[in-house]
């Protein structure tokens, strides 16, 4: 008989999980197809003056923003749901505890526990040096390099 990790969470506490994480996958890939289908539609359009192909780039860049992070989600949700078929779901990252069910609701990508979160968050705040991109995870330096 194998253990489960996450068991302080039950059956039906991780398929609530699991299809939570399913459908916001799926919103995800819906919106790159519908997207995907508006550039195609976009790129064909007539001729436009100045402001408005500025507008569009603007538009476009800012829309460009929005997807990679949705990209960058999309990832991370791909790895939890590995994490939930592996039973390793839903335990602190940091400290090995449980995640709570209701952070996990609230979070369901999320890898630590509150506490360690906090302390993590409250030390890249103190840390004005070498503070780190919470979206792309690289190393910022103040001085340029």
């Amino acid at each position: 008989m194998t253990v489960r990790l996450n068991s302080h969470l039950s059956n039906e506490q991780i398929e609530m999980l699991r299809d939570k994480l399913l459908s916001e996958a799926e919103r995800i890939r819906s919106n790159f197809q519908l997207k995907k289908h508006e550039y195609e539609n976009n790129s064909i359009s007539g001729a436009k003056d100045e402001v408005d192909s500025a507008n569009d780039n603007i538009l476009l860049a800012a829309d460009m923003r929005f997807s990679n992070r949705e990209s960058l989600y999309y990832k991370k949700i791909m790895k939890t749901l590995s994490k939930v078929e592996s039973d390793h779901y839903g335990m602190c990252d940091e400290c090995g505890d449980p995640i709570t069910f209701t952070r996990l609701i609230a979070r369901p990508t999320s890898e630590m526990c509150i506490l360690c979160k906090e302390e993590s968050e409250r030390e890249e705040s103190q840390n004005f040096f070498d503070r780190r991109s919470k979206s792309l995870g690289t190393v910022m330096s103040v001085n340029g390099h």
